[in-house]
């Protein structure tokens, strides 16, 4: 019996060992791509060609760079991490996914330490519990994170920072369990947030936003261009609640169907910019006692304790418009200074609840308000001051000064149609002051939106004007497309039009080439709108019919955009091109100087 039991212990104990080696790199200045981890980790990481399992804890060492530049699947086992204290480039063609073994019991995820030399590209990171970054700032561009969950100690958000000032762009956060990007209370971070989605975070519906930050100290921190939608009854969008100094600025985004969209809590240690968002519909708990705020400042203890400047807004059918506690008097418009990046500019729209109903501005605070040069949706005094709450009805309360109430673009009959291979974009305008240009912006989701194109504005008109834009061949993919306009001020201030949709479904998927004359220093660009995850095969031929050269790529099912297509083959004068799917089979022909 005991023979047989020190024989299990035995086997047991080889078991274990079997993932306990932590798999460490010597630090001696080697490139490490994954093929090398599995023939040196003893078992840490196996696999071949586009699979690999990571069956232990993997560790990048000073000096040492992993590089990941094809694509590639690593499934993770429970309680594994990889830690990167050298460098790690994932850089794909397509994409490079980071995933459980099992997604019920999940993995740890990512830490990476004094790492400032990293970039990940093109990484969905999925049923983890985090990415956590110290001391460190990599590049995060057209990633995913998604599924991520806070039940360890390892990280609490599906980025949890620590002293870092981390760019990261395009990329998407979507049903990750807690907030999507984190700081410490007391833990100073400035990450450069740009064009990127946050829908649906907070998954466990914990009192939380789904950007939750603390202080930044010295740097600053900017949220741009990005939409924050969707959140749980319980989540927020973007929340600073600071021990410590906070410098930022958030502009340009879209933040929608959350409990509140913005807060900041504290007091001198707040210094904002809020300006040029689209803060709408934030009111999906319907509860006015417990949230429900466009935006909301509370805090400080003495007069005019934040430094906030809210300009340029779109403030629509939330609970509250701005609702301010406390001393923080935020600047909402002051036209009698010479600076004109606080001249006010907001448009308040149909902010309601039943408590205090049609309340744009509540002032429950002791401190006079400017809110100078915004637009309360109306011309009549009486029924603005009808939706703002301030002194006149409670003695109490501050005065906010509303003075030089004004009426910005009138857009009206926004419409876009499919006309032939083309969108065509009409709209109208009833009023324009100071305008300068509209930017029609695109989306393929209705979420992440880009600029297609320009088309200038009358300046100054009171009456009636038509405009219109066509988007060339963009009606050849499958699916529906999005389009609003930017509305552009000649002293850059802009708002944003509502969406607008075009189903451009033909069976066809796809959608552009160009230039139709190239060179050697020109680049060949192929757009295609994939219904499913499918080889592309590019064949070009002489004016003859010669076959010249084939190249095969992969489409992943949505939008792609192929540019690595060479031409140092191709002769010059007319090539044939044909383009190949499972949908379809299409020609076209280009000139090759």
């Amino acid at each position: 019996m005991k023979k047989k039991l020190l024989l299990l212990l035995l086997f047991f104990s080889i078991i274990s060992a079997s993932f306990a080696n932590n798999f460490t790199t010597p630090g001696t200045g080697v490139k490490w791509s994954l093929d090398d981890l599995v023939v040196n980790s003893g078992g840490d990481v196996t696999g071949s060609g586009n699979l690999f399992l990571v069956n232990d804890t993997i560790t990048i060492s000073v000096n040492d760079t992993l590089s990941i530049t094809t694509d590639a699947t690593l499934q993770f086992f429970t309680a594994t991490y990889l830690a990167v204290n050298g460098v790690l480039i994932i850089d794909p063609p397509t994409g490079v996914l980071f995933t459980a073994q099992n997604t019920a019991t999940r993995y740890l995820g990512m830490r990476m330490d004094f790492s400032n030399g990293s970039i990940l590209r093109k990484l969905t990171f999925e049923y983890a519990n985090s990415l956590r970054i110290f001391d460190c700032s990599p590049v995060i561009d057209q990633c995913i994170f998604r599924l991520n969950s806070p039940l360890t100690s390892f990280g609490n958000g599906a980025i949890s920072l620590t002293r870092s000032k981390a760019l990261i762009t395009n990329s998407q956060f979507v049903n990750n369990q807690r907030a999507a990007i984190t700081g410490g209370a007391n833990i100073n971070n400035a990450p450069r947030i740009d064009n990127c989605l946050f829908q649906a975070n907070n998954s466990l519906n914990g009192n939380v936003p789904q950007i939750n930050m603390g202080p930044t100290g010295a740097d600053t921190m900017f949220i741009l261009n990005s939409q924050i939608l969707d959140g749980p009854i319980m989540g927020g969008g973007i929340g600073f609640l600071p021990i410590g100094t906070v410098n930022a600025v958030v502009t340009g985004n879209i933040i929608k169907n959350n409990r509140y969209g913005i807060v900041f809590n504290g007091g001198s240690n707040i210094n904002s910019l809020i300006s040029y968002n689209v803060i709408e519909g934030n009111n999906i708990q319907n509860d006015p006692n417990l949230g429900g705020s466009g935006i909301n400042f509370t805090g400080g203890s003495t007069a005019g304790a934040q430094n906030s400047i809210v300009t340029g807004n779109v403030i629509k059918d939330n609970l509250w418009g701005i609702t301010i506690q406390g001393r923080t008097r935020p600047n909402l418009g002051n036209l009698l200074n010479a600076d004109t990046s606080d001249n006010g500019k907001n448009r308040f729209i149909n902010n309601n609840n039943a408590t205090t109903p049609h309340t744009d501005l509540y002032n429950n605070t002791i401190d006079p308000i400017s809110a100078q040069g915004n637009f309360w949706n109306t011309t009549t005094q009486a029924e603005i001051e009808d939706k703002i709450f301030h002194q006149p009805d409670n003695a109490a309360l501050g005065l906010v000064d509303y003075a030089d109430f004004t009426l910005p673009i009138g857009l009206v009959n926004l419409t876009a149609n499919k006309v032939a291979e083309n969108v065509v974009l009409q709209w109208q305008t009833a009023t324009e002051g100071n305008s300068d240009r509209f930017e029609v912006e695109k989306s393929r989701d209705g979420n992440i939106f880009q600029k297609t194109g320009t088309v200038a504005a009358a300046g100054n008109s009171s009456s009636y004007r038509n405009y219109s834009f066509t988007d060339l061949f963009a009606a050849t993919g499958t699916g529906t497309l999005f389009y609003r306009l930017k509305m552009i001020d000649k002293d850059n201030s802009f708002t944003y039009s509502p969406v607008v949709s075009v189903k451009v479904t033909t069976g066809n998927v796809l959608s552009k080439v160009y230039p139709a004359v190239i060179n050697s220093a020109s680049q060949l660009v192929i757009e295609i709108n994939s219904s499913i995850n499918q080889p592309a095969i590019i064949q070009f031929f002489s004016a003859d019919g010669k076959l010249i050269a084939t190249t095969r790529k992969a489409l992943a099912k949505g939008f792609n955009r192929l540019t690595d297509i060479s031409k140092a083959e191709l002769p010059k004068g007319v090539i044939l091109m044909r383009i190949s799917t499972i949908d379809e089979t299409r020609s076209f022909s280009i000139i090759q100087q």
